[in-house]
């Protein structure tokens, strides 16, 4: 009998602190060249956002940010429910380190409190897979949590977007599946509400977990009815009052098609009504009876949902315009396949995929092979996990969600490899498919081309050249909007003084004002740029000399490397500073 069958199985505490002390590590080795792995632009807007509600003047049901006009005003989609712990851990700490410095401790302090919580619910899913209270269950579960490395460094100090909270909100659900009691359908309704008014990217996730209980309760698997009406019943009940208080009245009413409001909290309540009803008054029917009362309302209530909400029917990202999509969005690494990290060289990430698959294929077929209490809650935990990987193939954006699922496998996978009892048959399938896995994985980065790189004038936007820029010129000049490229954004709205705003942030909700500056910037008609730059007062851009295609974008041409264009004034900034500022004088504009 291996290690890992023995009886004796490590207990909550000690899983718990063997997951916290190894993610903590993994977090520190992200901190070791003082540059976090995963910061980005989502990080700086986060922080305007939070800085404009407590020190900018603005209230907690206005999601507007004025330092972003583009020209219309700017709102973001981000949850509010983000923003509240950063705001009380400041509110906390003002009174010892002063408002800015305590803000700057609440950004390194939530994001390891979260750790904590993830750590916890890794241990409550290695605990029903009977991990065993021995070195090798110590080294199986560190490993797995070593492999969890692109999850874990979302919660590394001062990564304050939302993707952490969203890993937590979803390992609340699956938590709660491992269970597989009536405590388990809370966590599941908990983990569904907050996910959802978090982020959209957890939905497929969401409705994944909801149809595999549906299809657990028509089998007439033992509790899977009681879950689903606990669940429903949290999201009922939940839905509105969390609504209310993240969006206030009007909010709660307003059809955001990209956020939390109407249209998802209309699908919520509905569905969850629809769900417990089914799950109360008709668990045990057959399978035609079952299956009309829960189509029948479920089709009436999508049907109603069209009706309401017929902009919604296009997605979430219905306002990007061709231009912006071609400009920016298409160029967005998370928007891409794994293809893309191959054709960008770093086929590593594939070989990561492909371990990821061989843990999800081996705990298969352990999976299959095993029942007990819980049996199916891991089921569907480990469907969910392989839906993460599949969707992580295909987007990119849903790494951080394979490789937060995927480890939890780990313990299983090596549970099939060193248990004696475990089929030769059922052993030779899984290792087979593990090494078709590897022969296509190296078939496609082979075949893959690699193209050389070929950068232009809209790709250099997207970067930001003005880290080290000092932008204290702008407190000489009288309020105004800023016509910028989208990549500077972030930084400069950091620095602006009252008054002033930008024109674009890479964003979606962006998208309006980033089509103007790339009919400024790259447009060879004066007549489109004229137009675009008409509601602003000022152009600012970074000196960046790089070029491969120069010519084709006349305006960002000019202004990158220096010089000056007919209706735009200079301004002071310094000889040295690679920021740069003009006056726009309309009438003269070319």
């Amino acid at each position: 009998m291996s290690d890992l069958a023995r009886p004796a199985e490590l207990r909550l505490l000690p899983l718990f602190a063997t997951v916290l002390v190894i993610a903590f590590c993994v977090c520190l080795f992200d901190l070791a060249d003082a540059r976090r792995f995963l910061g980005d632009i989502d990080d700086q807007i986060r922080e305007v956002q939070i800085h404009h509600l407590m020190f900018g003047g603005g209230s907690w049901w206005d999601l507007g940010l004025p330092a972003v006009a583009l020209p219309e005003p700017y709102v973001s989609p981000w949850s509010r429910l983000i923003d509240a712990p950063y705001v009380l851990i400041a509110s906390l700490l003002t009174p010892v380190f002063g408002p800015e410095t305590a803000l700057g401790l609440a950004f390194d302090i939530w994001p390891p409190v979260m750790l904590a919580v993830f750590s916890l619910q890794c241990a409550v899913i290695y605990r029903r897979m009977s991990v065993a209270a021995s070195l090798l269950g110590y080294v199986v579960v560190a490993s797995a949590t070593i492999l969890m490395a692109f999850a874990l460094w979302e919660f590394v100090p001062g990564r304050i977007d939302h993707h952490n909270a969203q890993i937590v909100a979803l390992m609340a659900i699956l938590c709660g599946l491992v269970r597989w009691d009536r405590a388990g359908g809370w966590l599941v309704g908990i983990g569904t509400l907050a996910a959802v008014a978090i982020s959209l990217e957890g939905l497929p996730f969401v409705v994944l977990a909801y149809a595999c209980l549906v299809v657990a309760m028509f089998l007439r698997v033992d509790g899977a009815a009681v879950m689903l009406r606990r669940a429903c019943a949290i999201m009922f009940w939940l839905s509105v009052p969390l609504a209310y208080g993240l969006l206030g009245p009007v909010g709660l009413l307003s059809t955001q098609c990209d956020a939390f409001s109407a249209p998802y909290i209309v699908l919520l309540t509905g569905f969850s009504a629809i769900l417990w009803c089914v799950a109360r008054f008709v668990p045990n029917a057959g399978w035609a009876a079952q299956a009309a009362a829960l189509a029948v309302p479920g089709v009436a209530l999508l049907v109603v949902f069209a009706v309401l909400f017929p902009q919604c029917l296009a997605g979430p990202y219905w306002m990007i315009d061709p231009l912006s999509k071609s400009h920016w969005l298409d160029r967005v690494a998370q928007e891409h396949s794994a293809l893309y990290f191959i054709q960008q060289g770093q086929a590593s990430i594939i070989l990561l995929a492909v371990i990821l698959a061989s843990v999800l294929t081996l705990a298969s077929s352990k999976t299959a092979s095993r029942r007990g209490d819980g049996w199916v809650g891991l089921l569907i935990v480990l469907i969910i996990a392989w839906a993460a990987l599949m969707l992580t193939l295909i987007l990119n954006r849903y790494i951080r969600f394979a490789f937060a699922f995927a480890p939890l496998f780990v313990p299983v996978a090596a549970q099939f490899l060193l248990d004696g009892s475990t089929g030769r048959t059922a052993r030779r399938v899984a290792l087979g498919c593990v090494a078709i896995y590897v022969a296509v994985a190296g078939l496609i980065v082979v075949a893959t081309p690699v193209p050389p790189p070929m950068f232009d004038a809209a790709d250099y936007m997207g970067y930001d050249t003005c880290e080290q820029g000092d932008f204290s010129a702008l407190a000489a000049n009288a309020p105004g909007r800023i016509a910028a490229p989208q990549g500077m954004g972030a930084t400069l709205i950091s620095a602006l003084p009252p008054g002033f705003s930008v024109a674009a942030i890479p964003f979606h909700r962006a998208a309006p004002g980033m089509k103007r500056m790339f009919e400024a910037f790259l447009s060879s008609d004066r007549d489109v740029r004229r137009n675009a730059l008409a509601p602003f007062d000022y152009v600012a851009i970074c000196r960046f000399p790089l070029k491969t295609d120069y010519g084709t974008a006349p305006l960002y041409d000019a202004l990158s490397i220096g010089k000056d264009w007919p209706g735009l004034i200079r301004l002071p900034t310094g000889a040295n500073n690679p920021f740069q500022l003009f006056r726009i004088d309309h009438s003269a504009l070319q």
